[in-house]
């Protein structure tokens, strides 16, 4: 029977209250294990957001161009401070942490797993649900095909 050594542990993290609960257990679990720890975001934003360049309101006025791409930054800006705490998070507990984030990917279940695989993470720790708002049976869709698809273990925390 082989033994499969934790080195680098990866935890997805939206914000939701699941993906925070994750992460603190990811943060305990890196500690017993001496492993450390990726904190990642996927910045995905529908792909309408960005397909019209401009819209025109009720009075006739047309919104600037900029509409999207400030939208973008302060999803961008969310997500920096977002990965930041859960990197003090670990830090504090004598957790090595790194952060990544990816833009503008098109399926949030395949950047998370390409991820774990570049990385060569040996595990993934993730909420049960995230902030979709798509309600599933048991787990969030994300969560539900990083386990069907990922190359290493996942453990989900409810």
């Amino acid at each position: 029977m082989s033994r499969h050594v934790i080195g680098k542990i990866l935890v997805p993290v939206d914000g939701s209250e699941y993906a925070l609960k994750a992460a603190e257990y990811a943060v305990d679990f890196a500690k017993i294990v001496k492993a450390k720890l990726v904190v990642l975001h996927v910045l995905h934003l529908p792909s309408y957001v960005f397909a019209y360049p401009s819209i025109e309101g009720a009075s006739g006025v047309t919104l600037p161009r900029a509409l999207p791409a400030s939208v973008f930054e302060e999803e961008k800006k969310a997500a920096e401070n977002l990965v930041r705490k859960v990197k003090e998070m670990a830090e504090k507990a004598g957790v090595s942490a790194e952060t990544a984030i990816i833009e503008r990917q098109p399926s949030v279940p395949d950047a998370i797993i390409d991820f774990a695989l570049k990385s060569e993470c040996d595990l993934i720790v993730m909420g049960s649900k995230g902030r979709t708002g798509i309600k599933r049976f048991l787990l969030g869709s994300v969560t539900e095909s990083v386990v069907h698809h990922a190359h290493c273990p996942v453990l989900v925390v409810r």
